[in-house]
């Protein structure tokens, strides 16, 4: 039932991914070139902000009320303190200006039309090849974090009948590491460029997932060597790859469609791999009675995401006004440099 719960969470979850496309979206095109990486990695730290707040305020709760409490009225507090959370966001957005690269597209719109409106359909955005290797980003980040934050953390305690607090601990004190490991990455990535710490990053995940999986899945193992393996597991495969992956779309993606796509790649991914893949993964653990299905879909994704970042084009600091997608932009200035060559 967990992993079916997980799914129609996911899909009711599934606009919040929008609001991050555009927010990674406005600090991409806000942020000047050589710090994109680490201003638009904010937006995972923000994520991570998130759930140690609710965190923390759940804990405050439990201190604070009798259990017949929390189970009467209590639990309803969170709900409504979001009210106050979602009018701030409100007033925030009323509030935003256009980026200056928005403005300077939506003033070149204003001239005779550049493209055909074919190319802003969804054929259009199918046919791409920067859509599908962003998705395949999106696809490989989010299928490990469904796997680890929300599979794993249930099969240990539902199954091999670990203590709860050992996953719930771990994750939630990964996710204060966090705090240094999402702009870490976002730094290295304007240092380095996109491509080569998405590389080493799944790289890293494929290598590290037996050794630290089975110690995860091992008893005999002290908590903290358990939890401190989760942790490694958990930066490395999910945190690293959400620091890189908003302002690796956002610069993947042309002015044109930048946010449509980005939004579209993010939420098909992310559906997909963090909706089914909890429910695949219980599937095939329990017609196998072990916990390697979960280190197979686990190499598998990080595959995915590596083929993804060999694939793509370098996009540190693109023009972010261009209306190409990055891909497309390379492709056809190759064409033009081999016949520019042959001429």
């Amino acid at each position: 039932a967990a992993p079916t719960i997980g799914l129609t969470a996911n899909a009711a979850a599934t606009p919040t991914v929008a609001e991050i496309s555009g927010a990674g979206t406005m600090l991409a095109e806000y942020a000047p070139k050589g710090k994109r990486g680490i201003i638009s990695s904010l937006v995972a730290m923000g994520t991570n902000c998130g759930t140690l707040s609710a965190t923390a305020i759940w804990a405050v709760m439990f201190f604070a009320l009798e259990r017949e409490q929390l189970i009467a009225w209590g639990w309803r507090i969170p709900f409504l303190a979001s009210v106050v959370v979602m009018i701030f966001a409100i007033w925030l957005r009323m509030n935003l200006k256009e980026s200056p690269v928005f403005e300077k597209v939506s003033e070149g719109e204003k001239s005779p039309a550049l493209t055909s409106a074919s190319e802003n359909t969804l054929g259009a955005m199918f046919t791409s090849k920067s859509f599908w290797l962003a998705t395949g980003l999106r696809f490989g980040q989010a299928g490990n974090s469904g796997l680890i934050q929300t599979f794993l953390a249930g099969y240990l305690v539902q199954t091999l009948l670990f203590n709860k607090s050992i996953p719930t601990d771990a994750l939630m004190i990964s996710s204060v590491i966090g705090f240094i490991t999402i702009p870490l990455l976002g730094w290295l990535s304007d240092k380095y460029g996109r491509r080569l710490p998405y590389i080493i990053l799944n790289i890293s995940a494929i290598i590290l997932a037996w050794p630290m999986l089975s110690i995860v899945v091992d008893k005999t193992y002290s908590p903290g060597v358990i939890m401190a393996a989760l942790i490694v597991i958990h930066n490395f495969a999910v945190l690293g790859l959400f620091a890189l992956e908003n302002i690796t779309m956002a610069e993947i993606f042309g002015s044109r469609n930048r946010f449509t796509r980005m939004a579209i790649s993010k939420e098909a991914g992310g559906l997909v791999a963090v909706g089914f893949g909890p429910v695949l993964a219980g599937i095939f653990c329990n017609m196998t009675d072990s916990w390697l299905p979960i280190l197979i879909m686990l190499v598998l994704y990080s595959c995915i995401g590596l083929i993804s970042a060999l694939l793509m084009p370098e996009v540190r600091d693109r023009d972010l006004s261009l209306p190409e997608d990055a891909a497309e932009a390379t492709a056809a200035e190759k064409l033009r440099h081999s016949a520019t060559q042959t001429s």
